[in-house]
Order: structure tokens, then C-alpha cells, then sequence
């Protein structure tokens, strides 16, 4: 006989990083979802170690002042957000407690922590969404989100409040056409043919919209009734095949149904090309903020002469800082992404930025200038090799911003670069991501030699 899941009743403390509340049952500590702090509830374990679990909130006994209700019927259930029952102005307050925490033990770190800048637009905010095509047990076709911790269930997202009004409707006038067409999902178990993923791309400077809907094969008459479905809701419109049944979607042939094939963005007056695979922060408002606040910080206390730009992507951070840099070298390792920053360069007309391709964490390119006065990281959540910080640490650059997703593996790195010897100036966090436990944080060291 199964054995039924051991419930317990606990006293939220504090929320973590990944949005659970931490409690404990004596010293033994739960990490409960779909809790705020300082609420009593009880929870179901689904995962429980020696000395901690991970379980769920299934009734809330003593709610927190926090707790509103949820406008998303799929909350707790959806893997998309985790605060859409908290206040918003709770959630920043969350957010800068988590982030205070994780820099604990980084000398002078904790204290220049500022709030965090808030978003204007908490609904409907982000630029890309990706949707995933599945079926309920009965069979019904269904496009939409994953639940939370499952690669097979997909929860509808036509109501879904991080996209666009526009974007909903694509999603709706999608999935009731293959319905028509009678076309399945594809299945992750069986690998048996069908849809895979909808992405919808939207430029909030522009207005421009960029659809893809992905298939592991070609659907008699699939692609010619996408575009007349999607005509007057779409400027650029792809059909893709991707025959890779292992892993996540990568398309191999693309089809340009409509359009150029990619769409044009707008950041704090400059301009940038996207196409299906160019990576983009996914919060245009938020990312100007950021991106603004990072080319002024940049200017303290002068004008850099040479900039460096690691992991630079596509380019948006050295476009920034060629208005206040006399020379920038931008240095990405995805070949997509250094085509992309270079079109972006020839876009904005921008003659004082070279792109150079090299993993930063592997090994940096031959031929850097060797007297480098600011250097700017914006890596991956895993953060940075110690090599990549010896090796910035050795080029004594005056001034270093580092941008991070991730507050654990910037207090790791903040560390070393302290021991270089670099000091914080500025810890500035913005949150490009409402009702998620997200962050984005922006660093500055000074070298103190």
C-alpha cells in the first residue's frame, strides 16, 4: 500500500531564495510552497531529507498581512509565478531580504543594499513567451505552461496575465486551429509526432510581434492557415520543423510564413534586431532601467578609455557604453549571438566597439588591450570560473559592474574579487521579473590598490 504524504502544521520565518517560506518543526526545517512569512499553515511534504523537506502549503490557518488573493486560477499550480498571492510591494520587500541574506559574509556588501527598483508594469510585462503543446488525460489537446515540476502536464495559458492581451488571443486562435486540423502534441514519453512549442515574441518599442510554432513534421495545410489566422496579429510569422525528439525544442528548418523574418526593438534610444533564437531580456521596461543606471555608474568618477564587456550577448551592454567610453571590446562565446551584436553595432551606427568570439570562462582571446579601465559581467546563473576573476583580477582594470541573476553565485564571486583587491561602491537590485522570486543585481567594485 502507498504510504499517504506526512502533513505537518508549522510557523513561517522568512522567504528564501526560489520563493519558499522556511519554517521548522523543532530544528527539523520545511521549505513550503505558496507560503508568505509569518503565517501558520499546513504543509504536505513531497520531498524530505535527513534534516530538511520540501513541501506544500495546503491551508492557510493564520495568513499574513501580505497574503492577497490570486487574479490566476492556476496559482500553485503553474510553474510561472510564485508571488501572485503577495502584495507587490511585499514581494520587492522579499526580494531585498533574500538578496541582503545571501551576502552575508561579503565584507561591506549587506549595508549598500538599496531597494529594489520596482516595475511600473507588473501585468503583462514580459517580451517572450514560450508555450509548450500537450494533451489531458482524456486526450484533449492543450497549449499552454508546465505545471510546476512536470514535463508532461500543461496547464492553459490563454488567461495567462504575463503576456500581452494580443499574445493571449495567438494562443487561442493556435490551439482551437490544430484542434481544427485535427494535429496532436507531440509526446515526451512516447516520441510519438506533433506540436511542440508556440513563441511569441513582441518588440514594446516598436510594436512589432514575431510568432514561431514548432513541429517535429510538416501538417498538410498547417502552415497556410497559421498566417491567415495570424495575419493581423503578426508582423513576422515562422513555421518550424525540428526533428531532435530528445531535449528541448531546437528547430532545424525554418519557414519565413510572413515578414522579414525578425523584429526590431527599442532600448533607451538604440536599436536592436531580433530573430527566433536572439537572446533578450525579457522585460523591456525594466531592462532600460538597468541598462541606464549601469552607463552612469559607468562614469564614476570619469569617462572610461577602454570598457570591457564579458558574456556581452548581443550587444546591448557595449551599445550603452560606446556613448561614454572611448573604446569598447565586447566579447561573446554563442556564434548566433557575436553575429547579432555586430548587426546591432551596424544598426546603430556604432564605430568604437569590436566583437570578439571566446568563452569567457574558458579562456579569454588573444588580443585585448593590455590597459583596461572598466570591465562589465553580466554571466549565466552559475556566475564565473575563479579563472575568469584571476584573469580580470590581473588586468587591475580601475572599475568592474557585474550584473547577476543569481545572489548566491555573485556573493561566491564577490568574494574573490574582494581578495584582488576590489571594494563595493554600489549594490543595486531591479526587479525585471513581478510575481516570480527573480532578480536582477547590479554591482560596483573599485579597485583599492
Amino acid at each position: 500500500m502507498k504510504k499517504a504524504p506526512q502533513e505537518l502544521t508549522v510557523r513561517t520565518e522568512k522567504m528564501v531564495y526560489g520563493g519558499q517560506a522556511l519554517a521548522r518543526a523543532d530544528r527539523f526545517v520545511v521549505f513550503v510552497d505558496d507560503a508568505l512569512p509569518n503565517e501558520t499553515v499546513r504543509v504536505r511534504l513531497y520531498k524530505k531529507k535527513k534534516q530538511f523537506a520540501f513541501g506544500r502549503a495546503i491551508e492557510i490557518l493564520e495568513p499574513a498581512p501580505e497574503r492577497i488573493p490570486s487574479d490566476c486560477p492556476w496559482t500553485g499550480d503553474c510553474g510561472g509565478c510564485t508571488f501572485r498571492h503577495c502584495a507587490y510591494p511585499a514581494q520587492l520587500r522579499f526580494k531585498k531580504e533574500v538578496l541582503v541574506e545571501s551576502l552575508h559574509g561579503v565584507a561591506g556588501a549587506q549595508e549598500l543594499v538599496r531597494d529594489v527598483v520596482p516595475a511600473e508594469q507588473t501585468q503583462d510585462y514580459r517580451n517572450k513567451m514560450v508555450f509548450s503543446f500537450g494533451a489531458t488525460m482524456e486526450g484533449e489537446l492543450r497549449l499552454g505552461l508546465h505545471r510546476r515540476g512536470s514535463f508532461m502536464h500543461i496547464l492553459p495559458a490563454d488567461g495567462c496575465w504575463l503576456q500581452s492581451a494580443g499574445s493571449r488571443e495567438i494562443v487561442r486562435r493556435v490551439l482551437a486551429l490544430a484542434k481544427q486540423l485535427n494535429v496532436p502534441a507531440f509526446h515526451e514519453i512516447k516520441k510519438t509526432p506533433g506540436l511542440r512549442t508556440l513563441t511569441i515574441r513582441e518588440a514594446r518599442g516598436t510594436n512589432q510581434r514575431m510568432v514561431e510554432l514548432v513541429a517535429t513534421t510538416a501538417y498538410p495545410g498547417l502552415a497556410e492557415h497559421l498566417l491567415a489566422i495570424l495575419e493581423d496579429l503578426a508582423d513576422v510569422i515562422y513555421f518550424s520543423i525540428d526533428t531532435n525528439i530528445y531535449g528541448s525544442a531546437r528547430p532545424e528548418q525554418r519557414s519565413v510564413l510572413k515578414g522579414s523574418g525578425h523584429i526590431e526593438e527599442t532600448l533607451n534610444g538604440l536599436r536592436f534586431r531580433i530573430g527566433p533564437d536572439t537572446f533578450f531580456q525579457s522585460n523591456t521596461a525594466q531592462a532600460e532601467k538597468l541598462f541606464a543606471r549601469l552607463r552612469e555608474l559607468a562614469t564614476l568618477p570619469g569617462r572610461p578609455g577602454v570598457a570591457l564587456d564579458l558574456f556581452a550577448g548581443t550587444g546591448p551592454i557595449a551599445l550603452h557604453l560606446a556613448a561614454v567610453a572611448d573604446r569598447v571590446v565586447a566579447v561573446e562565446s554563442w556564434e548566433p549571438s557575436v553575429l547579432a551584436a555586430r548587426e546591432n553595432l551596424a544598426l546603430n551606427d556604432v564605430q568604437n566597439v569590436d566583437v570578439l568570439a571566446a568563452d569567457v570562462n574558458a579562456a579569454l582571446p588573444e588580443g585585448l588591450p593590455d590597459k583596461i579601465d572598466l570591465v562589465v559581467v553580466d554571466p549565466p546563473r552559475p556566475g564565473l570560473s575563479p579563472e575568469a576573476i584571476a584573469w580580470i583580477a590581473a588586468r587591475e582594470p580601475g572599475a568592474i559592474l557585474y550584473v547577476s541573476c543569481n545572489p548566491a553565485t555573485l556573493a561566491r564571486d564577490l568574494k574573490l574579487f574582494l581578495q584582488a583587491p576590489y571594494r563595493i561602491e554600489a549594490v543595486e537590485p531591479f526587479d525585471l521579473f513581478p510575481h516570480t522570486f527573480h532578480l536582477e543585481t547590479l554591482v560596483l567594485l573599485r579597485r583599492t590598490s
